[in-house]
């Protein structure tokens, strides 16, 4: 996916129905979750329960995205025709959220690989809305009406009514490009709340993780659906993570979508961060020379185009939607957010919304356009065992501590002038079993450590190690390296 700054003639009528009327069945037909994906064949109609997913390609690049269903309550077409897709297949802009876009792109229908006469090919005549603000999504406008489209035999989806809570199975159906088979394909898998992360594009809320096989390149924004009743749960992100799609219901009225109702707020943001604070994903504490702990802190910069701004800080990007623990409103003359980080280690989330007076009450539509930004505060680097010996080797290990740091790095100097650096310092080896012989003394040792199981380094810590002149004995002075 590119981040430059830039998913049986009887089945087809099942879809039309709402979950309460269809009978509880497996639209994926027993493909196992986590199988490899396959190609979907449509010469006898059997999938045309998704021609509408489609393949969307632009001057720049190639997503999929989906017709949605916006007939009227008395089930009447009588508006636009509306695709879903994820933001970054608009613009990948972090921070950005637009309305009403001229967007010069064209959508393929039908897009099964042993059919291709019957593709059905349209052109994109505006983005609605693209957000890559508090979601990475964005709602098209096709430039024929969706009762044609139904009437050219096109089969819109149903949006979920709500989000989901828990772990669910799904079916992502989408084109990844790395196949020779040129058509949609079919994936299984089970998707889940996901806890907020720091390093991935993936730090707004409402975030879902999924291991269905195959999303690759070209995966950008086709849709994972409700195994029983085929309906959008959520939009494709990147691999493995995708987000919630249900509150795009509350933005149509009579099938016309609307951004500034009572239940829909969708506006225009643009907050541009100074760098490096964009790009930060890691935070790392560090002790002075009294032994203190000094906490990191966010040094945020940033510009917003409202006058004023709100914001609070939390431990997972989904409280950033709830209204309470905000600032009061402050002038955005020349924001900056500099309060502390921690002292809780893992995840903190930095939550912005734009305001447009000190009155303007947060409502839910409204905190729709929070900007967020994740970053992972270390845990401390584990306690090195220090053992000296009397011909001046120094022997260390980190047997029976912190079990889940799988591998340690160190390096060594003297104590009056080594600094320990940051984890990209060249000095930094994995440990050796032998013992580090050293001539002089005192001598520091810098150290931390890393998990297999997640991208995670610890802070660095150093020790520094008198060695003595005759007898054994080990003395050191613990400390975490700035």
């Amino acid at each position: 996916m590119n981040y430059t700054r830039t998913a049986l003639i009887g089945c087809l009528f099942s879809s039309f129905l709402s979950p309460a009327q269809a009978a509880p069945r497996d639209i994926g037909e027993g493909l196992r979750n986590n199988s490899i994906s396959k190609a979907l064949k449509n010469s006898e109609q059997q999938y045309s329960l998704w021609n509408g997913i489609g393949y969307l390609t632009t001057q720049d690049s190639a997503c999929m995205a989906t017709l949605i269903d916006t007939r009227n309550f008395e089930h009447k077409a009588v508006g636009p025709a509306y695709l879903i897709t994820s933001g970054h297949c608009v613009t990948a802009e972090i921070g950005t959220s637009k309305l009403n876009q001229t967007f010069d792109a064209s959508i393929t229908f039908n897009y099964f690989y042993d059919t291709p006469d019957n593709h059905k090919t349209y052109k994109v005549r505006t983005a609605n809305w693209t957000s890559m603000v508090g979601t990475d999504m964005a709602l098209l406008e096709v430039d024929k009406p969706l009762a044609l489209l139904i009437e050219n035999g096109i089969v819109p989806l149903k949006l979920a009514p709500l989000p989901p809570l828990d772990r669910h199975d799904v079916l992502n159906v989408g084109a990844p490009g790395k196949f020779v088979e040129k058509g949609l394909r079919l994936s299984a898998c089970t998707q889940e709340v996901s806890r907020t992360m720091s390093d991935s594009i993936s730090r707004f809320p409402g975030g879902l993780t999924n291991q269905c096989a195959d999303l690759h390149p070209g995966s950008s924004g086709s849709p994972m659906l409700d195994r029983r009743t085929n309906e959008i749960i959520s939009i494709t992100s990147e691999k493995g993570y995708s987000y919630a799609a249900n509150f795009i219901s509350d933005c149509f009225i009579n099938g016309v979508f609307t951004n500034n109702s009572e239940n829909c707020t969708l506006r225009e943001v643009d907050i541009t961060v100074e760098l490096p604070s964009l790009f930060t994903t890691h935070a790392y504490s560090h002790w002075n020379s009294a032994g203190k702990e000094i906490l990191p802190t966010w040094d945020y910069k940033f510009s917003i185009n409202s006058p004023y701004y709100r914001y609070k800080t939390t431990r997972d990007a989904i409280n950033c939607q709830d209204p309470s623990r905000y600032s009061a409103a402050i002038s955005s003359t020349s924001p900056h957010i500099n309060s502390a980080i921690g002292p809780q280690t893992r995840m903190h989330v930095l939550c912005i919304i734009g305001v447009e007076s000190q009155e303007q009450k947060l409502s839910s539509g409204l905190l729709r356009n929070t900007f967020t930004h994740a970053v992972y505060l270390a845990e401390p680097a584990p306690v090195p065992n220090i053992t000296l010996s009397s011909n001046r080797h120094i022997n260390i290990t980190w047997e029976n501590s912190y079990p889940e740091y799988t591998t340690h790095f160190f390096h060594l100097g003297p104590a009056d002038s080594t600094q320990c650096g940051n984890h990209d310092d060249p000095r930094y080896k994995t440990i050796a079993g032998s013992g580090v012989l050293y001539s002089f003394s005192p001598v520091k040792l810098c150290s931390y450590a890393r998990r297999d199981t997640e991208p995670h380094l610890s802070a660095i810590r150093f020790d520094v190690i008198t060695l003595p002149t005759i007898e054994l004995n080990t003395t050191s002075t613990t400390n975490t390296a700035p």
